[in-house]
């Protein structure tokens, strides 16, 4: 029964019960007090055990870190010949820990997403402001860059391994990142961030002298279906338009005529060509038609067809269109005599990266 059934019930029976009645609902009234104790001390308990094993995480980062610091072995760069797990050294002013032996220490020098380091400390930035006019960038900062005229000036010698982190929240397509005798993803030119929330971040590698995209960090936020590129390390100085040509939402990188026909290039990858030819049909040699552009990978799917209010189009079907190394082929399997010059319009569609 329910708590208040049971109280009145409890009373009627207690009451008839004299001399003792008094004496049983006194044991009760304590058993009822003792019962509500121990549920707060069950629910205290609860909340103490959460709280140990919070700190039972602290401390085991911590016996971690007491465990790489007791393996160090000092300056990366003063060390010479092979270095085993566990060890850690210090370089560029942080903390690194080997993850794989290294037969020659020296072959492989610590740095974020290195195979054979990393970094003992959390790959956490400061926020630095980077508002209107030029702002010299510093290793693990991350800068807002505030207004359109916004400048982040990469340093002129950056050391291996040096990260720098920006996003636009400009509200405008008009900050840059500044190369600085470098180059930034394969290009010796500027970086404009020119997509609202753009977020990259950029790690100097001494080999190549190349500014890379940090994979795993650069992002677009907020997330948007519309996102200019999917292709790593991929943000080239064509690809840097602000506004310019869409299709459907799609970026256009590039687009032009030559000679042998139209081209465009997508964001994505997709190159789309077409051209208009003239097709011989009184010689089963046919036609063949070069690209207006150069596809890489696998040969694209090329297709033609005939124009409209052209006599004769049924003589269309005893042709058909190839795609050859870097052309159209059109062949016929029958002539048509006096069709010397019949026009058709040509496509082509696959990837230029």
């Amino acid at each position: 029964m329910d708590e208040a059934t049971f109280n009145v019930t409890a009373e009627n029976f207690t009451t008839q019960m004299a001399p003792w009645g008094g004496d049983v609902k006194a044991v009760a009234e304590s058993a009822k007090t003792n019962a509500e104790y121990s549920n707060e001390r069950a629910v205290n308990a609860n909340t103490s055990a959460e709280t140990a094993a919070a700190r039972l995480a602290d401390v085991q980062t911590a016996a971690n870190g007491a465990f790489a610091a007791a393996n160090y072995k000092g300056e990366w760069s003063t060390l010479t010949g092979a270095l085993n797990v566990p060890a850690t050294v210090t370089h560029l002013g942080r903390l690194w820990y080997l993850k794989l032996n290294l037969a020659n220490v020296t072959s492989q020098a610590p740095a974020l997403g290195s195979t054979y380091w990393g970094e003992v400390s959390r790959n956490d930035f400061t926020v630095l402001a980077c508002p209107a006019g030029s702002t010299n960038a510093a290793d693990r900062g991350m800068y807002r860059m505030t207004a359109a005229t916004s400048v982040l000036v990469l340093p002129a010698s950056p050391f291996h391994g040096m990260v720098v982190a920006a996003v636009n929240v400009s509200g405008t397509l008009a900050p840059v990142i500044q190369r600085n005798g470098k180059t930034i993803c394969g290009d010796a030119e500027d970086y404009l961030m020119n997509q609202l929330g753009w977020q990259i971040v950029l790690q100097y590698d001494s080999t190549s002298g190349d500014w890379l995209r940090v994979s795993g960090f650069t992002a677009f936020t907020p997330f948007s279906t519309n996102q200019p590129f999917n292709q790593a390390n991929n943000w080239t100085g064509a690809q840097n338009f602000a506004g310019g040509l869409t299709l459907n939402g799609s970026p256009i990188i590039e687009t032009g005529t030559n000679a042998n026909g139209t081209f465009t290039k997508f964001a994505d990858g997709t190159l789309l060509m077409t051209a208009v030819a003239s097709l011989n049909m009184t010689t089963l040699a046919g036609l063949t038609q070069t690209f207006p552009a150069s596809f890489v990978g696998d040969r694209p799917w090329v297709g033609f067809c005939g124009i409209a209010a052209q006599s004769g189009q049924e003589n269309l079907r005893n042709c058909a269109c190839l795609c050859g190394s870097n052309n159209w082929l059109i062949r016929t399997e029958v002539t048509v005599a006096g069709v010397t010059a019949y026009p058709i319009k040509l496509m082509a569609i696959g990837r230029w990266a």
